[in-house]
């Protein structure tokens, strides 16, 4: 791995810190393919800094297993992977769970933003990393 973004201004909007996937890509923040499972004691200090910071991002809604009344989904950076059966990397998906009591309905065909706190957990299967990042209590901003 190298570092290769060691520091980032990331802007405010609305209360949150808007934050793109490219932010997320450990690729293109520290060349790190494939990802190690402790890549998060390689984080440089602004991308570690923001564990626990409301944020604000735009992604797709990977296709849930049912269409309305959903508590938690899956999040992704573009439409390949959720339409077109690509594999995510680590970086390229979050699990956002919605706010207590909330629910959101199936949004297809377009991106949207969500707002929630990050949090950073390493999951690990089979020895590989594979999931890294979780957008807790959530609301979705859909502005078609």
């Amino acid at each position: 791995m190298k570092l290769l973004v060691p520091e980032r201004q990331l802007p405010m909007e609305k209360g949150a810190v808007r934050v793109s996937f490219d932010d997320l890509d450990l690729l293109k923040v520290l060349d790190a393919e494939p990802v190690p499972v402790d890549v998060l004691d390689h984080f440089p200090k602004w991308l570690s800094e923001l564990d626990g910071k409301t944020i604000r991002l735009k992604g797709w809604m990977f296709p849930p297993p049912r269409e309305t009344d959903l508590p938690a989904f899956l999040f992704v950076r573009d439409n390949q992977i959720c339409c077109f059966g690509r594999r995510p990397k680590v970086y390229d998906k979050l699990g956002v769970i919605m706010k207590e009591g909330a629910t959101t309905n199936y949004i297809q065909g377009h991106p949207f933003d969500v707002i929630g706190t990050l949090k950073y957990k390493a999951r690990v299967i089979n020895g590989e990393l594979d999931f890294l990042y979780t957008i807790v209590d959530a609301q979705v901003v859909d502005q078609k």
